[in-house]
Order: C-alpha cells, then sequence, then structure tokens
C-alpha cells in the first residue's frame, strides 16, 4: 500500500458504521485495537421546561408608630404632634403604652384631634420557584461509529518501493485508512476519501435553575383601635390598616384621651413573583478531533 501521505500516520484497517454492536472486531491478520473513535455527534433538539412562581408568603408586623395631630387629617401637615407609640414588637394585644390623657395640651386646643397610623411591615417575603426547567436533557450521541486495526505483515518494507509498505488486506467492511489529529483537508488521491471523527465529547449543555424576582402586590392587614382607658373596654375609634402606607383617622369627639390600643391578628395577602431561567445553556463539546482518510 502507499506508505502515507504527509503527516499522516501509516495504513491501518478501519471498519465504519453507524451501529457500533454491528462493528466486528479486529481482523486476525490486524489483530491491535488502536482507536475507538466517533462521528456523526446527534444532539437532539432540546427545550428546558417553563418556571413558573407560586404565590408570595411572607410575615406580618403592626404598625410601630401612632401620633395624634391637634388638627383634622385634611390639615394634619405642620400640625402639633404628640406620639402614643405601642409596644415594641406589638401582637396586638391591649397596650396602655405611651397613653395621652385629655389634658395633655390643656383647655384651649384640643391636642388630640386626628391619628396617624403607621403601615404594617412584611418581612421575609419570597415566592416559591416551580418548574422543572433542571429535569435532565435527551443525552446526545454519535451517529458513526470507527474501530481502527493495525498489523504490519512479516515482510514489512520488504520488497516494496519506498514509497510503500506491506499491509494486511483489508477484509470484508474494513478499508484501508490514514490517520492525523485534528481536521485536516484528505491527499487528493490515494487515500481521498475523508472522515472527521472524535475521541469523545462532553455534554455541558444544561438549563438554568428557575428563580423569583421579588414579590410585587402583597399587602398586610389589620384593623387598630383606639380606647379611651387602660384595659381597652372604651373604642373610640377604629380604622382599617395595611402595609400600602400610614393611614390618618379623624376623632368623631376631639380631645379625648387616649388610654389603650389594639389591633387584630395581622393577615398577609399574597403576591405575585416574576419568573426566570429555563434557559438552555452550554453545548456539546466534541473533543479529540482525528482526520481519517481511507482508499475509496
Amino acid at each position: 500500500m502507499p506508505l502515507r501521505p504527509g503527516d499522516f500516520s501509516f495504513p491501518l484497517l478501519a471498519w465504519i458504521g453507524p451501529n457500533e454492536t454491528a462493528a466486528p472486531p479486529c481482523p486476525d491478520a490486524a489483530p491491535v485495537e488502536q482507536f475507538i473513535w466517533h462521528g456523526d455527534p446527534i444532539v437532539p433538539p432540546s427545550a428546558c421546561g417553563e418556571c413558573t412562581c407560586g404565590p408570595s408568603v411572607g410575615f406580618c408586623s403592626l404598625p410601630s408608630s401612632i401620633v395624634a395631630q391637634d388638627a383634622p387629617c385634611t390639615s394634619a401637615e405642620g400640625a402639633t404632634t404628640t406620639p402614643t407609640d405601642p409596644p415594641e414588637s406589638w401582637d396586638g394585644t391591649c397596650a396602655p403604652d405611651n397613653a395621652i390623657p385629655a389634658d395633655a395640651c390643656g383647655t384651649n386646643k384640643p391636642c388630640i384631634q386626628s391619628v396617624t397610623i403607621g403601615p404594617l411591615a412584611i418581612t421575609d417575603e419570597a415566592c416559591t420557584a416551580l418548574g422543572s426547567s433542571t429535569a435532565p436533557l435527551e443525552a446526545a450521541s454519535w451517529g458513526l461509529f470507527a474501530r481502527l486495526c493495525e498489523g504490519i505483515t512479516s515482510t514489512g518494507y520488504g520488497g516494496c518501493s519506498p514509497a510503500e509498505l506491506c499491509v494486511p488486506r483489508r477484509e470484508e467492511g474494513f478499508r484501508q485508512c490514514v490517520q492525523r489529529p485534528g481536521i485536516h483537508d484528505c491527499p487528493a488521491e490515494g487515500y481521498a476519501e475523508r472522515f472527521v471523527l472524535y475521541e469523545d465529547f462532553n455534554d455541558n449543555r444544561a438549563c438554568s435553575a428557575c428563580t423569583c424576582d421579588a414579590p410585587e402586590g402583597s399587602e398586610c392587614a389589620s384593623t387598630v383601635s383606639l380606647h379611651a382607658d387602660a384595659s381597652c373596654t372604651s373604642p373610640i375609634a377604629s380604622a382599617d390598616v395595611s402595609s400600602a402606607g400610614p393611614t390618618c383617622l379623624d376623632l368623631t369627639t376631639p380631645g379625648q384621651a387616649i388610654g389603650a390600643k389594639s389591633a387584630t391578628a395581622p393577615v398577609y395577602h399574597s403576591g405575585t413573583c416574576q419568573a426566570h431561567g429555563g434557559e438552555l445553556l452550554g453545548a456539546v463539546e466534541l473533543l479529540g478531533a482525528r482526520t481519517l482518510c481511507c482508499l475509496p
């Protein structure tokens, strides 16, 4: 056979086909299996599962500030204020803290004409990411299998011209080929039938994890009541309050004392979150490219 063109290897016997299970073993005349390579990578179309977000969950804290004004709500800006804040970490039970007596501001002008109740606070709020974006993708595979076998005849170079080598005859299903690392052109004549094969691949494809943005549209709500006495038995006003912002409440009878305050247990109303993720990342990386050039 022709010795070898350029930087290609000495001739080998190669079986090339689509099905590895159908590949025969190396023939007796060329018993040394030098290489197992593959070609025609098959990467199935892949799509990641849709990412969604469950309704938000969170915790509510009752207002930390309650302030009385000596003016109605419509003109409370710039009015004289008197705080009657509840205790720290208030749970809504009757709280006589920071009571304001009826005559706190004297008799000329009632200092309790309206009350501004601070907003509820939302803490530890989040949505749970849902979806199947991390499900395994359909595996990549090969469409071509090659087994390369080597065997030098006993005569070797004997009886050959300088450009020839004695090699085993090709057996049924095998080809006479030469190979070279990398991707190259084959000679124009002789070993002219080209196969690009690979040693292996790394499948680096993966779906990005599902995540959720911060919740939107959630709210905490409660009802705060003011009482004239310290035991919360004489209510004078109440208001529905939320986490959306402070609430101003005009007192029906200005000048009354605020002896205590109470509140219902806060209720969390879920919001929604924008989902992200489920994007196909990475690729199938082909490793160890080889050029196999065979006699037609």
